[in-house]
């Protein structure tokens, strides 16, 4: 017998429908894997993780476990002077740590050659090609990881989130392009980043209209602290 959906799983599957059913919303693909049962409950997926990997996580992160093997969208949403598009492709933790880290063709000095080492990929976006991932930085000694987020482009960047957060982040965002740099130590006025003012305001005018039962105003904090 089936187990029940835990929230974080319930929360995903909902992006998805909302995705699917939202006005105007293009769905160019949308995938929702398989549950991965045999994971058990958080308790005896965080003990696989500490034993197979010698992780040990925070207890807390089992507030939002979650078992998918992958599930993903990417989409694209046209209004007269509005064009955003977004995408995700996440996965459970476990699935990410058994898997090799990202390519080390990206460093250029012994600190990045160092994280990417240690980062995990939970989230990237093949539909798009743009070769940007979001992962966590994991070690022994770590209990909450670091959410690092990789822009082939601009390098790599620390994200101001835990895993849980990121999770929540996303079911807000649905993976619009750029929302990571809300959560980021950077300014959408210098020139590397301009271009995503632009789709960040446009998006957190649309989505609110859209999604209502998501609270956006923390979101729209942070872009204007990143636009000051």
């Amino acid at each position: 017998m089936k187990s029940p959906l835990t929230q974080s799983e319930a929360q995903l599957r909902k992006m998805i429908k909302e995705l699917e059913s939202g006005p105007g919303v293009e769905v160019f693909f949308a995938e929702e894997g398989n549950i991965q049962e045999e994971l058990g409950n958080a308790d005896s997926a965080f003990r696989m993780i500490s034993a197979v990997h010698g992780v040990k996580l925070d207890p807390a992160l089992a507030q939002c476990f979650m078992r998918f093997d992958r599930i993903a969208c990417h989409w694209r949403l046209e209004r007269p002077g509005v064009r955003i598009t977004g995408e995700f492709r996440t996965r459970n933790l476990l699935a990410a740590l058994f898997d090799r880290p990202p390519g080390q063709e990206w460093a250029s000095t012994p600190f990045e050659e160092r994280l990417y080492s240690e980062l995990r990929v939970i989230d990237d976006h093949p539909g798009g090609g743009s070769s940007t991932f979001a992962a966590l930085r994991v070690g022994p000694e770590v209990t909450q990881p670091e959410v690092w987020y990789h822009d082939f482009r601009r390098g790599a960047f620390k994200l101001d989130m835990n895993y849980c957060a990121y999770l929540t982040a996303l079911a807000a965002t649905k993976g619009v392009s750029g929302w990571h740099y809300l959560f980021a130590d950077v300014s959408l006025k210098d020139e590397d980043f301009t271009f995503y003012e632009g789709t960040l305001k446009a998006a957190l005018d649309v989505l609110p209209q859209l999604f209502p039962e998501h609270d956006y105003t923390p979101l729209r904090a942070r872009l204007a602290d990143r636009i000051r």
